[in-house]
């Protein structure tokens, strides 16, 4: 506990100082905004980068993070964007992980290789197109051609307005998933165990359903959680394609508007955010581990 505890500072301490000096090298771009516009007089008072290391952490802890360009508290902000963000990561979790088992387990259940080869092909083709094709694609048919959903947007807890960025992520979650999961559920399909389990006729819907998906089921927890993580931290390009007021969006328009504190107090959220999520998988596949060595 008290490695982790060091661990976590070092890691802060060091997240910390590359935030403060991209918001404070982001700062000094905004002089070039003006350069030809006759405007002269700019305020660009140079402050040396302990006193701004200083000022980044007094503003974290005693000032709600600083303020955005439009005068908000930032911390109210992120604040107001981590529901949707939220929102969004757990239906495209939930999406991609229902479909990635479901597959992957219907195809042993069948024995169908046909199946097996499609789902292998599927998750391969979605890894190899890029996200924002995948979003196009998307609005084209469910909203331009049929009209099921709205282009973006969102109502809080009105999960009609997050199935098509909800679908757009959860589709590479599935895939990334179903490559893990097909090799993995073949394997155990044809594992003493599972042989075992025939010749004391268990049925092959309780072996596919309980015993299988329990075997593979502590890894590919691992790898939602890594997706979770990365989920919460915004996807900016999903967000900026459905205009949808997340995370993702705020950390764009912080970028393109060199809003500094924004900027500064988005990537320590998303750092922070993604390390305990890091730290929680790792922690989870050494426990696993150990379950597994100490079974009979």
């Amino acid at each position: 506990m008290k490695s982790e505890v060091f661990r976590f500072l070092y890691y802060l301490l060091l997240l910390s100082l590359v935030s403060s000096y991209v918001s404070e090298f982001h700062t000094k771009d905004k002089i070039y905004l003006y350069a030809d516009s006759g405007i002269s007089n700019l305020n660009s008072e140079q402050t040396g980068f302990l006193t701004s290391y200083i000022n980044f952490w007094g503003r974290l802890v005693l000032r709600s993070g600083g303020l955005t360009q439009n005068g908000e508290s930032v911390y109210g902000h992120i604040g107001s964007r981590f529901f949707a963000t939220f929102h969004l990561a757990i239906f495209s979790i939930c999406f991609g992980a229902i479909f990635a088992f479901g597959l992957s387990l219907l195809s042993i259940y069948l024995r169908s290789s046909k199946l097996y080869n499609f789902v292998y092909f599927l998750s391969n083709f979605i890894l190899s197109t890029p996200v924002f094709i995948v979003a196009i694609l998307l609005l084209i048919v469910f909203f331009y051609k049929l009209e099921w959903f709205p282009p973006g947007g969102y109502e809080p807890g009105n999960t009609y307005f997050i199935v098509l960025p909800g679908i757009a992520l959860g589709s590479r979650i599935f895939a990334r998933l179903s490559l893990y999961l097909l090799p993995e559920t073949q394997k155990e399909s044809k594992s003493k165990y599972t042989l075992l389990l025939l010749t004391r006729s268990y049925p092959w819907s309780h072996i596919v359903g309980v015993e299988i998906f329990l075997k593979v089921l502590p890894v590919a927890l691992i790898l939602l959680i890594l997706d979770f993580g990365s989920l919460l931290s915004g996807a900016m390009v999903v967000e900026e394609i459905f205009f949808f007021p997340g995370v993702g969006k705020s950390l764009y328009y912080s970028i393109k508007s060199m809003d500094t504190d924004l900027l500064s107090t988005l990537l320590m959220y998303s750092g922070v955010l993604f390390y305990i999520l890091n730290r929680l998988g790792f922690h989870l596949q050494n426990y696993f581990s150990g379950e597994y060595h100490r079974a009979p």
